[in-house]
């Protein structure tokens, strides 16, 4: 499993992007990865943001009609694929529905779709399996993967964000946090004395690659370390 750093190596998600996502992991959000083709990195980008939840967190593994429609508002529900196939943690239909259902109650819902637009996703989530658009809105955080490179040795890119604010979708671009001093932007809260800053975020992650700090074992143990030292939880 690659963590953050190795995604920041690769040029898969910028500094600025990676601490856009942790702050808003660290208030709670869910987030759902998009990519039409198969073996993307859809998978890889949603277990490396997993591995920066906060210590204790509760996190329940999704299965058709298993104890995860028990779980309550602060848990996390990972589905690993929201996908009619039958194979472990794959949910569709009245499952996904469920799911959405339970993220509107305050549980942090966490899975990636093939599909490599927010319009496609909604399609899905929406049209195919049935969820309102208040529960497609649960899931918050929309990280379409694009595909740069040669066809022989693509590249997974995080090109733009979709995110909810105010109850509507909006969008942030790749260089729109780039441009931004402290990695900040309209897309964030008007209260910006609100912890975690990014930019502090911005500074553990350079800190992360200037000590060779890589595998995600280690990653997350420094994030869960500094999180404690800053008394973020």
């Amino acid at each position: 499993m690659l963590s953050v750093v190795d995604l920041l190596e690769a040029n898969t998600l910028t500094v600025a992007q990676t601490a856009w996502l942790l702050v808003r992991i660290l208030r709670g959000s869910s987030w759902l990865v998009g990519a039409s083709p198969g073996g993307a990195g859809k998978t890889t980008v949603m277990s490396a943001l997993l591995a920066m939840l906060p210590r204790g967190a509760p996190v329940w593994l999704t299965n058709r009609g298993s104890g995860w429609r028990e779980c309550k508002a602060g848990d996390t529900l990972v589905s690993y694929e929201l996908s009619p196939g039958f194979y472990d943690a794959y949910i569709w239909g009245a499952d996904v529905v469920r799911l959405t259902e339970l993220g509107m109650t305050g549980c942090r819902i966490v899975s990636n779709l093939h599909a490599d637009t927010l319009s496609q996703a909604r399609t899905q989530i929406v049209g195919e399996c049935g969820a309102t658009e208040e529960g497609f809105r649960a899931f918050a955080i929309f990280i379409p993967l694009s595909l740069r490179g040669s066809r022989f040795a693509p590249t997974p890119t995080v090109e733009r964000i979709d995110y909810v604010r105010d109850g509507r979708w909006c969008r942030l671009a790749r260089d729109e946090l780039e441009r931004s001093r402290r990695g900040l932007s309209v897309a964030d809260e008007p209260d910006t004395q609100e912890r975690p800053p990014a930019e502090e975020i911005s500074e553990f992650v350079r800190s992360c690659r200037s000590h060779n700090i890589r595998l995600i074992e280690d990653v997350q143990e420094a994030w869960l370390e500094w999180c404690e030292r800053n008394n973020l939880k």
